[in-house]
């Protein structure tokens, strides 16, 4: 089979690209069972058999001034991965989101050694510093892009691209109701202290983030929320997700300090898909989670808050007039964003309240949670196909027979 007994180097960097990449990784063991896959990830990839020679996990944080305690371990990160790419001297190099990270990186894959570069899940360099177009398209031979909107944006700009489709697509997705008596299997199949879903329960899903200072800015407001949004309804529990990049023991000491220990109506569960199917509504910070909860039709409220003079500066350069993904894609505000100091409690827990199903947990809930489902259809209308990771393993193997061949860099 074409590209047989070659070697790729995935490289993620977050928890988003780390999923990417073990469905990547698939894709590309269905195609060509004898690629060898080596890079950069974390558990998702690991799984997939992917020989991490690099633990993203010290790129556990965003920001601005917020990455400078985390300095350090970032450098020692990057220059292991030039150490590693370097020595494992692949036919292909796929790198998958990260752009602060992974630019440099492809300028040091695409000038020092032989492999080509494809650069997929490309920066979104449409919000800001969108002069990193030139970097991009030098520093790589293809770059696969996933939003509808992207093609456009750089046929613009001169700059060919490959339209793969959002690969959220490929997951299977369960928009049925789960009923009371799976909802603690769906939450955490290991727990056993986890009650289930009380008659009458409503569960708001709290998506604090996978990064560090994400998670100390986000989740004291969306508990303060809970808080207030339990005082007319004791029956909303909260469900807040652990990403796995963070340390259960850190999240769960954050939570404590916000709330009594042992809170019945707080619970911390590991990140998973069936857990976005038991909850009804969901506070959560910007991100691909936000297209997750859109594929669901699960009303939400989009919180984003960052350092101020970080929230400042991007304030400045941003290109959009949004930062959830459903409101870009939608071309308008379908969910509420209440960003930096307009992320108030009381104006969030006036943009959730409304949300929530008046009556039976089993009920679709109200009219407003169905204005944003109706709208949620619309958007993911735009997606198009499923089949993200099949068509960018296909890219790949025709990169390296094309590189086989001697065909020149493009």
């Amino acid at each position: 089979m074409t590209g047989s007994g070659r070697t790729i180097w995935i490289s993620a960097g977050d928890v988003s690209g780390d999923r990417i990449g073990a469905d990547l990784a698939r894709a590309l063991r269905r195609q060509c069972p004898d690629a060898r896959l080596i890079g950069m990830g974390g558990v998702e990839m690991a799984k997939e058999g992917v020989d991490l020679r690099v633990d993203s996990a010290a790129l556990a944080i965003s920001g601005l001034l917020e990455i400078l305690p985390s300095l350090a371990r970032i450098v020692s990160t990057a220059r292991l991965a030039r150490r590693e790419l370097a020595a494992a001297d692949p036919d292909l190099v796929v790198l998958i989101d990260s752009g602060g990270f992974h630019l440099p990186l492809a300028r040091f894959a695409h000038n020092k050694l032989r492999a080509r570069v494809l650069y997929y899940v490309a920066p979104q360099i449409w919000v800001w510093r969108t002069g990193r177009i030139r970097k991009l398209a030098a520093r790589t031979d293809r770059i696969a892009v996933i939003l509808p909107f992207e093609p456009a944006f750089y046929a613009e700009r001169g700059v060919a691209v490959d339209y793969v489709g959002h690969p959220l697509l490929d997951e299977p997705i369960a928009l049925e109701p789960i009923v009371p008596a799976d909802a603690r299997v769906a939450l955490d199949p290991s727990s056993a202290s986890l009650p289930t879903r009380q008659s009458g329960e409503l569960r708001l899903g709290l998506f604090p983030g996978s990064r560090r200072n994400e998670l100390r800015y986000h989740l004291p407001v969306q508990l303060a929320v809970l808080r207030r949004l339990r005082e007319t309804r004791p029956e909303i529990r909260g469900i807040v997700t652990l990403a796995p990049s963070l340390d259960r023991a850190a999240v769960q000491a954050l939570i404590d300090d916000q709330a009594r220990e042992d809170d019945p109506s707080i619970a911390l569960v590991d990140s998973d898909p069936p857990l976005l199917d038991a909850i009804d509504v969901a506070l959560t910070k910007p991100g691909t989670i936000t297209l997750e909860l859109m594929l669901r039709e699960t009303p939400m409220v989009v919180i984003g808050i960052a350092q101020p003079l970080t929230a400042a500066f991007v304030r400045w350069v941003a290109k959009v007039a949004w930062v959830a993904l459903p409101n870009l894609i939608a071309g308008r505000v379908i969910v509420p964003e209440r960003i930096q100091d307009d992320a108030h409690v009381d104006r969030i827990s006036a943009d959730l309240a409304p949300l929530f199903p008046d009556g039976s947990v089993s009920g679709h809930g109200s009219a407003a949670a169905e204005e944003q489902r109706e709208a949620f259809r619309e958007a993911r209308a735009e997606l198009g196909q499923a089949g993200a990771a099949g068509r960018v393993a296909a890219i790949a193997l025709e990169m390296i027979e094309e590189a086989s061949v001697g065909t020149d860099r493009t």
